[in-house]
C-alpha cells in the first residue's frame, strides 16, 4: 500500500484514567459537608426536645375565640409556640368583655371575658348547652389606675396618694380621689395645694378625673363602676334595685365629667401625647408589667415617668374561660394545667392561681426580680370591693350610669 507523500501513520494513544474517589474522600467535601450536617443534627435536635418534629404530619386544630385585654396572651409568639406543640392554633377577635356577649358566640370555639360579671353572663345566655363549660380562673390581673410621675406627686400633695419603695407605684386613698372629683367643688389640677416645683409639670384647670373605656362595653369600665359604688355606698356593696339606682345617680356626674370613653386605653396611656389626653386612666396591672418588661429590654431601663396607682379598695378581676365545645375544652384543660403555658403567663405580667395538683409556678415577684421590677404584693390592710350582690344589679348599674342599650 503507498501512502501520500508527507503523511504518517502511527498507533492510536489511548488515555488511562485513575478511579474516581469516593464522595467523602473528595477534596473540599468535608469543609462543605460538616458544617451542613452540624447545622441539621442541631435542628433535629431542638425539634425532639421542643417535641415539634411530627408537627407537619399531625392535624392542626384551629380554635376561634372571644376576648378583651387578654389578647395579649394569646398573641404572644411564645404562647403560640408552646400551643403549636399541641397542635393548637388560635384566633383571636378581640373586643370589649360585654361585647362577647352581645355579639353572639355562634360559629366560636371559646369566650374569654376579662372579669367574673361577664363570664356569668356568657354562662347565662349558653344556658342548656351541654358543652359550655367554665373553667377554673389560672390567669389573674388587678384593676389599677395608670398615671404619670407629676400627677402622682400631685396627688401626694393632696393627700389622697402615698409613693412606694419601689416609686413606679403608689398607693391611693381611693375615697379620697373620689371626693377630689365628685361635688360641686370638684378640684383641678391647678389646686394651690400642688406644688408647681419641676420642669415636667403640665398641668392645666380640668378637673381632676379618671378616664375608662366604655361602661357599656368592657369590663374594665364596668368594674370601675363597681369600685366607685362601692366607695360611695360606704364601703358595702349594694344589694337591692333602689341602692343601685341610688348610687348610679351620684357616679353618673363623674364618669360623665371624664368626656367620651377611651377606645382604647392602652394605646392611649402609652402614647407620647396620653399625658395630656388621659392624666389617669383605668387600666390592668399585667399591661403596665409587660410593658415595664420590654422598655427594660429594649432601653436598658424602665419608663419612669408612667407609674401606678394601687387604690386601698382594691378589685382583682378573674378572667373566665369558658369553652363553648370540646376543641375549646381542650384549650382550657392546657391553660389550667400545661406547666409551659402557666410559666409564660407570669413572665407577661399576670398573677397565677396556684394549684395543689399541679407544680409551682414561679411568682410574679420572682420573675419581676429578674428585670430590676419590684412586683407589687396584696396587702391584708387593703380593702377588697365587692361588687354589686348579683350580675342582674350590676347590669342595671351599668345600663342606668352608661345608658346602655340594654
Amino acid at each position: 500500500m503507498s501512502t501520500s507523500k508527507g503523511s504518517e501513520t502511527g498507533e492510536p494513544r489511548l488515555q488511562v484514567r485513575r478511579p474516581q474517589q469516593p464522595p467523602w474522600l473528595r477534596r473540599g467535601f468535608l469543609r462543605v459537608f460538616l458544617p451542613t450536617a452540624t447545622v441539621a443534627v442541631l435542628g433535629l435536635s431542638t425539634l425532639l426536645a421542643t417535641k415539634t418534629l411530627a408537627l407537619p404530619f399531625q392535624p392542626l386544630t384551629v380554635l376561634q375565640g372571644k376576648m378583651a385585654s387578654k389578647e395579649d396572651y394569646f398573641n404572644d409568639p411564645e404562647v403560640q409556640r408552646i400551643l403549636l406543640r399541641h397542635h393548637i392554633r388560635v384566633h383571636v377577635t378581640a373586643m370589649g368583655s360585654r361585647d362577647v356577649v352581645t355579639t353572639g358566640l355562634d360559629g366560636y370555639d371559646f369566650a374569654f371575658p376579662s372579669g367574673q360579671p361577664t363570664s356569668e353572663l356568657v354562662q347565662q345566655r349558653m344556658a342548656g348547652n351541654p358543652d359550655v363549660k367554665p373553667h377554673r380562673p389560672v390567669l389573674v390581673s388587678p384593676l389599677v389606675l395608670a398615671t404619670y410621675r407629676p400627677y402622682a406627686e400631685a396627688l401626694v400633695d393632696l393627700g389622697v396618694a402615698k409613693r412606694r419603695g419601689d416609686t413606679l407605684m403608689y398607693d391611693l386613698n381611693f375615697a379620697g380621689l373620689v371626693k377630689l372629683m365628685d361635688g360641686e367643688k370638684k378640684k383641678t389640677w391647678q389646686d394651690p395645694a400642688i406644688s408647681n416645683d419641676g420642669e415636667d409639670k403640665i398641668f392645666n384647670d380640668n378637673p381632676i378625673t379618671v378616664h375608662t373605656s366604655s361602661v357599656c362595653t368592657s369590663n374594665g369600665g364596668g368594674n370601675y363602676l363597681g369600685l366607685l359604688a362601692y366607695a360611695l355606698h360606704d364601703n358595702q356593696p349594694v344589694t337591692t334595685e333602689q341602692e343601685v339606682d341610688a348610687v348610679a345617680d351620684k357616679i353618673a356626674p363623674i364618669v360623665r365629667g371624664a368626656g367620651l370613653p377611651l377606645k382604647s386605653p392602652k394605646q392611649t396611656y402609652f402614647a407620647e401625647d396620653g399625658p395630656a389626653t388621659a392624666p389617669i386612666n383605668v387600666l390592668y396591672e399585667h399591661q403596665f408589667l409587660q410593658y415595664q418588661v420590654q422598655t427594660k429590654r429594649s432601653r436598658g431601663d424602665v419608663d419612669r415617668k408612667r407609674v401606678l396607682l394601687y387604690p386601698n379598695t382594691g378589685l382583682i378581676t378573674e378572667p373566665g374561660f369558658i369553652s363553648l365545645n370540646p376543641g375549646g375544652r381542650r384549650l382550657g384543660t392546657l391553660l389550667e394545667t400545661d406547666p409551659d403555658l402557666r410559666r409564660r403567663a407570669v413572665e407577661l405580667g399576670f398573677r397565677v392561681v396556684a394549684a395543689d395538683d399541679l407544680p409551682s409556678t414561679p411568682s410574679l415577684s420572682q420573675q419581676m426580680a429578674k428585670f430590676g421590677i419590684n412586683a407589687p404584693i396584696d396587702r391584708s390592710s387593703d380593702t377588697k370591693a365587692l361588687l354589686p350582690a348579683s350580675t342582674r344589679l350590676f347590669e342595671r348599674l351599668i345600663i342606668r350610669v352608661g345608658q346602655c342599650p340594654s
